[in-house]
């Protein structure tokens, strides 16, 4: 067995991994302890953390995380109008603004859970003033939206030139140390259906950040896509 608290075999493994792009089904194949200790980790957190919500995936439309706190009741920074998010990731954000703090940087928290009925008010705002073609690059469709998790956040001025700031550079550098992983990176469009955004930011966990990192290419979506699929053929091999 290729680990102690999994039933599964190396062939059965390079099954589950047949349609995976071939550097991460080599990723894994190359350091399959390693896979299936964080593929361990990751099924003993919140199952809702790792929810696939995209083009192709879409909630449902009362979902909507189970609690939720405000930021400022937390000390956390925010702009605009402030909205909750998940307290499963209150804690994280708030160890997250106050490392920054210490660096005498200032993380703004902008944006939060958005419910269905918000997104789609939203969505229809922008194909009216850019066209369905030019909105689908950037806003999400109802039911679609990462924010109706409650487990997303953008940050700062939500423009392209928040990555040449010393806040965004720093969240660059180290949002993955609390477990926040960017979601839509540059040059990658193809792959996420949405262009570069560098201020949003999804909450995973830092075992979802270190399988991110170690053996999906670094690219949330990789990730999220295999453990939407294949999450329930690796618990029930677990012992």
């Amino acid at each position: 067995m290729l680990h102690p608290s999994f039933d599964l075999t190396r062939e059965q493994l390079t099954q589950i991994l047949f349609d995976q792009p071939g550097e991460i089904r080599e990723n894994i194949l190359s350091a399959p302890e390693r896979f299936l200790q964080l593929t361990e980790l990751m099924l003993d957190q919140p199952e809702e953390l790792f929810y696939l919500a995209d083009k192709n995936h879409a909630l449902l439309k009362n979902q909507a995380p189970a609690e939720t706190a405000r930021p400022s009741d937390y000390g956390i920074p925010y702009a605009i109008k402030e909205r909750v998010v998940s307290t499963l990731i209150i804690e994280p954000l708030k160890e997250l603004t106050e490392a920054a703090k210490r660096e005498n940087l200032k993380i703004v928290f902008t944006s939060g859970y958005r419910d269905f009925d918000y997104q789609e008010m939203l969505y229809n705002r922008y194909v009216k003033n850019y066209g369905q073609e030019e909105a689908d690059r950037f806003s999400a469709r109802p039911g679609t939206s990462q924010h109706q998790l409650g487990t997303a956040v953008d940050f700062g001025s939500i423009t392209d030139e928040y990555a040449l700031t010393d806040e965004g550079k720093w969240l660059k550098a180290h949002a993955g140390n609390f477990g926040f992983s960017l979601s839509y990176p540059e040059g990658m469009e193809s792959v996420t259906g949405y262009m570069w955004e560098c201020w949003h930011y999804r909450y995973i966990g830092k075992e979802g950040i270190a399988m991110q990192r170690e053996f999906f290419l670094d690219v949330q979506q990789y990730l999220m896509e295999f453990w939407h699929y294949n999450r329930e053929k690796l618990s029930e091999s677990r012992r």
